[in-house]
């Protein structure tokens, strides 16, 4: 039984991400909750005005927040509860799930005062920096019809067996095709030999029938390289593992960008190095 933690403030990013996250339940079965977080800010400005403006926001912010969850466990037929915290938003919602052992935070690329000039908010990405569970994101633009299509993107790690073991177990029940793709620079690329021994020791040990790899090298853009591959193979999610090393930096320091269309539409999957 899945545990997805969603991060509510009303915007449309976030209630397509609570949409989002509903269907995926729908079929994998599970339980959700939704968090919205007070900011210090606002908890402080409240508290130099009126006394009762405050608790008329949180009363108001909860109301709403129960509203939901009663309208997805109606529609979608799975327990739905809620949380209200203050706190600093970039911190919170990460330290809630990894306190209260959550398999999953989905959540919107963007939420209430997003920029245009960015494709993932950052509150989006402290929220993946500090959070120990893989995080989902959403942009406004997508809405969830199975995945068929599941790109996993890799410059080796010893983690990927572990990490593609969790991903297959998470896109089983949708019968996806799972495409591996080691990609590198063509300096440090990874010799043909040494990629089909990882090849046959990662299909031997996941037992999986629908994994295609690939081996690809980019002279000088890695995050476009992925973006040209995903588009390629009609990739309907893309997965990214967060190590210390700095491939995934290496990639979202161009994927917060415009330059990077294909997350404005498709969902983005982290999963990090101590998962």
């Amino acid at each position: 039984m899945d545990k997805f933690l969603c991060p509510i403030d009303f915007s449309t990013y976030s209630l397509n991400a609570l949409e989002y996250a509903a269907k995926i339940l729908k079929v994998r079965k599970g339980s959700l909750t939704l968090i919205h977080i007070f900011t210090e800010k606002e908890f402080l400005h409240s508290l130099d005005g009126e006394k009762s403006e405050f608790n008329d926001l949180k009363d108001h912010a909860k109301d709403k927040l129960y509203n939901l969850a009663d309208e997805i466990e109606k529609e979608y037929g799975f327990e739905c509860d809620v949380v209200l915290s203050i706190g600093d938003v970039n911190n919170s919602i990460s330290k809630y799930a990894n306190d209260n052992d959550y398999d999953l935070i989905v959540m919107g690329t963007q939420g209430n005062g997003y920029s245009r000039k960015t494709i993932i908010g950052s509150r989006t990405i402290r929220t993946v920096e500090n959070s120990d569970i893989p995080v989902l994101t959403i942009p406004l633009e997508a809405d969830f019809n199975g995945w068929n299509s599941v790109v996993y993107a890799s410059d080796y790690s010893e983690n990927d067996k572990i990490i593609m073991q969790k991903l297959v177990s998470f896109v089983y029940s949708f019968r996806s095709r799972i495409r591996f793709v080691h990609v590198s620079h063509s300096t440090n690329k990874m010799s043909e030999k040494s990629y089909q021994e990882f090849k046959d020791e990662l299909s031997s040990f996941l037992g999986y029938d629908k994994i295609s790899y690939y081996l690809k090298e980019y002279k000088k853009d890695i995050s476009s390289g992925i973006e040209e591959f995903v588009n390629e193979q009609q990739g309907d999610l893309l997965v990214l593992l967060k190590r210390k090393r700095n491939f995934f930096e290496k990639i979202m320091g161009n994927s917060v960008s415009t330059e990077i269309t294909y997350l404005s539409t498709h969902p983005l999957l982290i999963y990090h190095e101590n998962d």
